[in-house]
């Protein structure tokens, strides 16, 4: 897997953009927001205290006459506040859950779209929490940008508008307070939000580590290794902690300097009003005002401050995830992409080389492999382990490309076809397949979704599903568990041939099909993956020779090279030949292990 280098500054770019898209899913709704939330805060933060100050003036006055008419303008104004902020608590509520669904598919869909190396080098653990975290943080963004923030920026502004009004220079200094301690608080922020984002890859690599050893929980049991993974746990632990403590103790000198600044600004402004009061320049009604309005001015100044603090905590929390949304998939559908022409066409593959990212320099899993394969021909692949054989089928799915060299299906070029139309075009079974923690019928059915019980039905007789799943608690309803864990290896296998079976596609890959079957269920497997095979283009990695006997051709590898080909019979009159030794070497039909004089030549 290809990882690039991310700045900081891009990944924070990309979270902005698509919490911004998420946030925009419901338009119309965002605008009634502000239409109610706008007026509703213009009611709380500036027609009630002006009512407050006025009625004050009026008993400092003696207008007792007046005091009534000003508390039911108060109490009409709270009325008025409580409706429409009411009305933008629904709206933005449900903006929220139409931003957070559409966060979720984003992530869902960017990570499905990955490498097929993207997954073989990454916790699934960490994975599933990052893709429920973004979703989580986003409503965190919401409050901060789409409410909080909004709200405390409209109570700012009429303040100070009401505070130039009665006096320009309070205003002035207001101002300039505010500004001191939001500054404060933006310098702190940049500092923490490093910690934060190194909190981040913690928790990730933490979830990593815990959803590891769960998936794996009956392995670490016949082990006995919980002591280990608790050791390994600790570990991260100790790092995860470091990390969170460093975050929490940074905490407490930006906000006991910001409360400082506060409290001190406050104390100059109340002073100020005092000194202006008695000089005639202000009435008491004014002066209680003002502090009213200074005291909602800190406040509010303090709810920006905290809604940095939670910004921080947001785009740390978000970093680890986009950082991995950002990895760049290295297989990539062309731009004009070619359509697979009809029939049973030719898999041509033209000289190809691949090297793992991390092999040795000039070490190559594959090495100039040349083979045609005809419409309809079945080949089997035989060799010794790390011969390059699984190596191969993912090339022809395309889960990696070739280093060098091309693979051809009717001529044309895997890489000028679409993934999806490719791996529709071919039905795979793998030689470990792990089933979802759903029903049997949904695990055969995922072959082909729209598929009837009939056919999913028919499908497991031809794979001898049948013969078992009548045993189990409900049936073709009976949930499998997570990764299948509720069958047996064998079981299993049946279950994903009758996924193939019922896929029905042109081209058939096997890897290992019948590996974990009992010698009575692959004779029976056997027939029933042949009668799959007519008039199918097959490649059959297999170990166990009897499966490959009946092949058309039967292509020998070692150290990603072909050193034999031609029928079983073929094969054997060369006593001296690979294929001869794993026959020699079988115990009913399966490879042995050959001794270390029997291991094939290295230079073949």
């Amino acid at each position: 897997m290809a990882v690039t280098a991310r700045p900081d500054r891009e990944i924070t770019r990309a979270i902005h953009r698509l919490f911004i898209e998420a946030t925009l899913t419901d338009k119309p709704g965002l605008i009634l927001c502000y239409l109610t939330r706008v007026p509703a805060l213009f009611l709380f933060n500036v027609a009630i205290p002006l009512q407050v100050a006025y009625c004050l003036q009026a008993i400092i006055n003696k207008h007792f006459d007046q005091v009534g008419h000003y508390v039911l303008l108060i109490f009409l104004c709270a009325i008025g506040y409580a409706v429409l902020w009411s009305i933008g608590g629904v709206v933005i509520s449900r903006n929220g859950v139409k931003g957070s669904s559409y966060i979720q598919r984003a992530v869902f869909r960017n990570y499905l779209q990955k490498d097929y190396d993207f997954y073989s080098n990454t916790y699934f653990g960490a994975l599933g929490a990052q893709a429920v975290q973004l979703r989580s943080v986003y409503s965190e963004y919401c409050q901060i940008f789409a409410l909080g923030g909004p709200t405390q920026a409209v109570t700012i502004v009429f303040g100070i508008g009401v505070i130039a009004w009665k006096s320009p220079i309070l205003a002035l200094v207001t101002l300039v307070a505010m500004g001191a301690v939001l500054s404060y608080t933006i310098l702190f922020s940049r500092w923490r939000l490093r910690l934060r984002r190194e909190l981040s890859e913690a928790n990730s690599e933490l979830a990593g580590i815990v959803g590891d050893a769960l998936t794996h929980g009956a392995t670490v049991k016949s082990f006995a290794s919980d002591e280990y993974e608790e050791r390994r746990l600790s570990k991260e632990l100790k790092v995860w902690g470091s990390a969170q403590y460093r975050t929490w103790v940074s905490s407490i000198p930006a906000d006991d300097g910001r409360m400082l600044l506060a409290a001190g600004a406050t104390g100059v402004l109340l002073l100020m009003a005092a000194h202006m009061y008695q000089a005639g320049d202000i009435s008491i009604g004014i002066v209680a005002l003002v502090q009213l309005y200074v005291i909602r001015m800190v406040a509010a100044t303090q709810a920006v401050a905290d809604l940095i603090k939670q910004y921080e905590v947001v785009m740390g929390s978000a970093y680890q995830t986009m950082k991995t949304m950002l990895v760049e998939p290295t297989v990539l559908d062309p731009e004009t992409p070619k359509r697979l022409p009809g029939g049973r066409q030719p898999i041509t593959f033209e000289n190809i080389t691949y090297r793992y990212d991390d092999a040795d320099k000039g070490t190559a899993a594959i090495s100039r492999f040349t083979l045609t394969v005809a419409p309809g021909e079945k080949i089997g692949l035989v060799g010794y382990s790390g011969s390059g054989k699984t190596t191969l089928t993912k090339l022809l799915l395309r889960f990696m490309d070739t280093t060098e060299g091309s693979i051809t299906i009717g001529g044309v070029d895997l890489r000028e076809l679409k993934q999806r139309e490719l791996r529709e075009y071919i039905a795979y079974v793998p030689q470990e397949p792990l089933l979802f923690h759903r029903t049997v019928r949904e695990n055969i059915a995922y072959g082909r979704p729209s598929a009837s019980n009939k056919e999913i039905e028919q499908a497991s007789e031809m794979a001898y599903v049948d013969e078992f799943v009548g045993q189990l608690p409900k049936g073709y309803d009976t949930l499998v568990g997570e990764r299948g864990v509720k069958l047996s290896g064998g079981q299993r296998q049946r279950v994903a041939i009758a996924r193939a079976i019922l896929k029905d596609a042109p081209v058939l890959v096997l890897d290992e099909a019948t590996s974990a079957l009992d010698s009575r269920s692959e004779k029976f497997i056997q027939s029933a993956l042949w009668r799959l095979m007519k008039d199918r283009t097959a490649l059959v990695v297999a170990h166990r020779l009897s499966t490959i006997q009946r092949m058309d051709r039967i292509v020998v590898m070692d150290k990603g090279h072909i050193v034999q080909i031609g029928s079983h019979d073929e094969l054997l009159r060369d006593k001296t030949g690979i294929y001869a030794r794993l026959w020699a070497h079988q115990s009913g039909g399966y490879v042995g292990v050959p001794t270390k004089e029997e291991q094939p030549d290295a230079n073949l």
